[in-house]
C-alpha cells in the first residue's frame, strides 16, 4: 500500500490517492494487523496527507482518530507515526 501511495503522489492523481487514502483507513481501522503490516498503512496514509492531495479528504474520514489509536500503541514505531499523522492533522 505504501508503494501505491507513493506511486499516486508522483502521479499527482487525487481520485486514485483518494481511494488508496480510503483503503487504507478501513483496514487500519477494520483489520488486526502484524506490527509491520500496521506500520506500513499508516505510513502510506501519512505519506498521502503530507505530500498528496488528500490531506482535507483525510479529516473529513477522521483520521484524528486513528491518529490517537496508533499513538496509544504498545508498539513505538507505531506510536510515532500515529504522532506524526497527528501533527499533519494540525497544520493549516
Amino acid at each position: 500500500m505504501q508503494d501505491y501511495a507513493v506511486l499516486l503522489i508522483e502521479k499527482k492523481d487525487q481520485e486514485d490517492q483518494s481511494q488508496v487514502l480510503s483503503a487504507a483507513l478501513v483496514i487500519v481501522e477494520e483489520e488486526i494487523l502484524e506490527v509491520d503490516s500496521e506500520f506500513h498503512v499508516l505510513v502510506a496514509i501519512g505519506s498521502l496527507m503530507l505530500d498528496g492531495l488528500v490531506r482535507k479528504i483525510a479529516l473529513d474520514l477522521d483520521v484524528e482518530d486513528i491518529a490517537k489509536a496508533a499513538k496509544a500503541s504498545k508498539d513505538a514505531k507505531i506510536a510515532e507515526v500515529g504522532v506524526d499523522i497527528e501533527l499533519l492533522t494540525k497544520q493549516s
